[in-house]
């Protein structure tokens, strides 16, 4: 089911009208008539039950009622993507709101070809509009957010330097680094999953030995190479598989 972001004038009132943009989203895009009911989500990320009451020429109203029904709640996941050439790095953000992931932090890595450092308001937004985008098509209840570019340098070590228990952090490495399994470290059950996707030309040596002494733990993937943008949506995939079927799991 699609997802509507409600307007920050949303004051919890049991009516919604709405003008512009809006409007014109859920009446000339969707088509939506008189009747038609879907979710909505607030700012505060509160979710409601809408229904199209009234539709005039240049307004509609809605019925706003407090959602009572079960919703998947899905693992927190962040995501640390190198930045990616082009519409790649538009590709990985709308997959991974789609997805659910919580977190979109840009990492500006050693072999990143795409630099975002003279440009970075116009491409925050750009990349802002995709997620508000994203969350509506695909019905997410996550608010995704997109967070101010990084260095792996500058990513905080897991954990640790919080105090913070139930975190992990991993990267997906082309080349077999240690012994450890995504099976394996995803069975303590984190509760908070951190994911570094490097870019095109992948994460250099020095990289993933910052990385280990941030007590990231690599991955290596046991199938083709693949592209950036095609490795981050199977590693959220495969870490969001694991952890949602993890009470089903049967231990030999």
């Amino acid at each position: 089911m699609r997802l509507f972001l409600i307007p920050d004038t949303y004051r919890g009132d049991t009516s919604l009208i709405l003008v512009e943009n809006d409007y014109h989203y859920l009446i000339r895009v969707l088509r939506y008539k008189i009747g038609h009911k879907f979710l909505g989500r607030d700012s505060k990320g509160n979710v409601f039950d809408l229904k199209i009451t009234e539709i005039t020429e240049n307004s509609c109203i809605l019925q706003v009622k407090e959602s009572l029904g079960e919703h998947l709640k899905l693992p927190e996941i962040v995501l640390y993507q190198c930045v990616c050439k082009g519409k790649k790095m538009d590709q990985v953000i709308r997959q991974a709101t789609e997805s659910g992931v919580s977190k979109i932090i840009p990492v500006v890595s050693d072999f990143s070809v795409s630099r975002i450092d003279t440009d970075k308001k116009g491409k925050l937004d750009r990349w802002n509009k995709i997620v508000r985008e994203a969350i509506q098509q695909s019905g997410s209840l996550i608010d995704t957010v997109i967070g101010n570019p990084v260095s792996i340098d500058k990513l905080l070590e897991i954990g640790d330097s919080k105090g913070i228990e139930g975190e992990l952090g991993l990267f997906f490495h082309q080349e077999v680094l240690d012994s450890g399994t995504l099976h394996g470290y995803l069975s303590a059950g984190p509760m908070k999953v951190f994911l570094v996707i490097g870019p095109e030309g992948g994460l250099s040596t020095r990289e993933t030995e910052v990385l280990f002494n941030k007590k990231f733990k690599s991955i290596y993937l046991k199938t083709n190479i693949l592209r950036a943008e095609t490795a981050a949506l199977y590693g959220i995939g495969a870490v969001q598989t694991i952890l949602l079927e993890s009470e089903n799991w049967v231990l030999r």
